[in-house]
């Protein structure tokens, strides 16, 4: 069946469903009464906790969390895939299942489809589809009113998992028996799955989850329990409850500066799609939940548009590009990109590798950049990061990725230096960046400029120019972003040594890692950069879309800003492929003293000044 596609004009009425019709004269009255009460503080609301809720929840994390520290996850590689995949496909089952199929009706399932859905939503192991339903219209029909179920007026805590620790609001039920449910009780896939409910959460969330790769795949029964139940379930719920907690307090708000949802990337990546939350509440009917259906922050809309394909979804409904006015841009994303060029383009392929050479107006910006990443000063940044390349996984790299993946991703900073980095440290020639100017300005007024630039100014904009609260501009441009950047760079140390092809080096720690190059702007191909730390590419490939830090340097190159571009021949590439091992010759970068005449002479300088002149 041919894919149809509705385009809605109306205004943002903030309508619970595209069944939902528009508030009546009655309802107005109703959903006004409720918001001219007096606004409590979180801690005035009345609590009656359900305890053996609370028993349950806290129990289930308490393991979860032991489990998530303590799972050797090494040595059991193909449970740790399956996790990932079940967890996938469950959060499936809430986000294009019970929530934009379900609740919002944002487009229509054939019977086939339908199944699927409602079988990776018992997955996910959370309330019958009859329950979800009718909670998450009532949440949008009265957000962040005393009917709301999990209102985040009431505080984080409450808007994340206290809602289901506590007895509901009796404006919950007085409101929510006003919702219409009749489409939910006439669905003969919702009315099955209900009925036997408890017998099929427990049959898709626990028992074949686990089984499968016990049986299937050899693994051992204990570790696929801990897998699955410990670390996967708890996963799926606070993917989920994260939706209704950080993206109602954390993020821009884009398309409506009224309400509290709000536009967050860290949620989108985490609920497969639903943490663009400002747009689904002004536009609750679009199919894509966003404006947007990227692959990686909405994994959903690519499950949907795949289905609509082969004519087993369709009247997939979205808002008109008339209808999206839009007041104001993702500007931590651009802090991000910003901070994070900073590290790349800056502190690593020019002031530690050396890997192209850069005018003055070029480093400033570069300078402000890594001042607004607040990562070290460049100086000591460039020192240990050399140090790690000339005794990469030894006593003397100051991340050690033998010592463990925590280690390396933050532990190594909660620690003090293995005497080893310090006395091989020494011996690191760092005279170059001694004698620039911009480096030593930088380092003499590191902590003057970095308060400055990293956590000032950046809030500042957003409150004077765009309209934003206080609030909402500290924590997402500031806050969130910087802490966003610093573990998007802990993973090149950590996951970038743990996990990933090796096609250029097979002895050393260092991998290919696409969604390590994806989030840390092009530095996860660190099998290439481990063995040609001198290309500023950081890459054997110069694709823009995975490896954005090499697009900026090309575009100062074309201004003349960037030179000496240094990157590695084919055949030069070629032969170390085939060696693969033999050879293996750490160094920081371009001049180290144990760089081999051959490695200078095959290197592709580009856009070299000293041939031009």
């Amino acid at each position: 069946m041919v894919e149809s596609r509705v385009k809605i004009m109306s205004s943002n009425i903030p309508d619970s469903s595209w069944r939902d019709k528009e508030f009546n004269e009655k309802e107005q009255i109703i959903a006004t009464e409720i918001k001219s009460k007096k606004k409590k503080r979180w801690f005035e609301f009345e609590t009656k906790p359900v305890w053996w809720n609370i028993i349950v929840l806290t129990t289930l994390h308490i393991f979860s969390l032991y489990s998530i520290v303590t799972f050797p996850y090494l040595n059991h590689k193909i449970l740790f895939l399956w996790t990932l995949i079940v967890a996938a496909f469950s959060g499936i089952g809430v986000t294009a299942g019970v929530h934009r199929f379900w609740t919002h009706r944002t487009y229509k399932a054939k019977f086939p489809l339908q199944i699927i859905l409602a079988i990776l939503y018992a997955t996910a192991g959370m309330n019958s589809i009859r329950d979800w339903v009718r909670d998450h219209r009532i949440h949008h029909k009265y957000t962040e009113t005393n009917a709301d179920p999990h209102n985040s007026n009431r505080g984080f805590w409450f808007a994340h998992v206290g809602w289901l620790m506590m007895k509901k609001n009796s404006d919950v039920h007085k409101y929510g028996g006003k919702i219409d449910m009749n489409d939910i009780h006439n669905d003969p896939v919702v009315c099955f799955f209900d009925k036997h409910f408890k017998l099929l959460k427990i049959l898709f969330c626990y028992v074949i989850p686990v089984v499968i790769p016990v049986y299937l795949f050899k693994q051992d029964l204990m570790m696929s329990i801990v897998s699955q139940i410990f670390i996967r379930y708890p996963m799926v719920l606070n993917g989920t409850w994260a939706v209704n907690s950080f993206a109602h307090m954390f993020g821009d708000r884009p398309y409506d500066s009224n309400i509290r949802p709000s536009q967050n990337l860290g949620v989108s990546l985490m609920s497969m799609g639903e943490g663009w939350h400002n747009y689904h509440h002004v536009f609750p009917w679009d199919y894509k939940a966003s404006e947007f259906g990227n692959i990686i922050t909405n994994p959903t809309t690519i499950f949907i548009n795949f289905f609509a394909k082969i004519g087993w979804a369709y009247d997939l409904k979205e808002a008109s590009k008339e209808c999206i006015i839009r007041t104001i841009e993702n500007r931590a994303y651009l802090l991000y990109v910003a901070s994070g060029i900073g590290i790349t383009a800056g502190a690593h392929r020019l002031w530690s590798h050396r890997a192209y050479k850069a005018k003055l107006p070029l480093k400033i910006i570069l300078l402000i950049f890594n001042t607004l990443a607040f990562q070290n000063s460049i100086y000591e940044w460039s020192r240990d990061h050399r140090v790690h390349h000339k005794y990469s996984e030894t006593d003397a790299d100051p991340h050690n990725a033998n010592r463990g993946f925590f280690f390396s991703h933050v532990g190594w900073l909660l620690c003090k230096k293995h005497p080893d980095v310090k006395q091989k440290g020494a011996g690191i020639d760092m005279s170059d960046l001694l004698d620039d100017p911009i480096v030593a300005f930088q380092h003499k007024y590191y902590m003057i400029l970095m308060p400055l630039i990293c956590f000032i100014l950046p809030a500042i904009p957003p409150v004077y120019f765009w309209n934003e609260t206080y609030l909402n501009a500290y924590f997402v441009p500031v806050l969130f972003r910087y802490v966003w950047v610093l573990h998007m760079t802990w993973l090149v140390n950590s996951a970038a040594h743990f996990f990933g092809g090796k096609p250029y080096d097979k002895y050393i720690n260092p991998a290919e890692n696409k969604l390590v190059a994806i989030g840390a702007l092009g530095e996860g191909w660190h099998n290439y950069h481990h063995v040609f730390p001198w290309d500023y590419k950081a890459a054997e490939l110069g694709d823009y879309r995975f490896n954005y830090t090499t697009a900026f340097i090309d575009f100062f190159s074309r201004i003349g800003w960037a030179y000496d571009l240094k990157t590695v021949s084919s055949d030069m590439m070629k032969q170390r492929v085939q060696r693969t091992g033999d050879g293996t010759h750490n160094v920081w970068g371009w001049g180290d003293k144990d760089q081999t005449n051959d490695e200078r002479e095959d290197a592709i300088i580009i856009n070299n000044h000293a041939k031009s002149q």
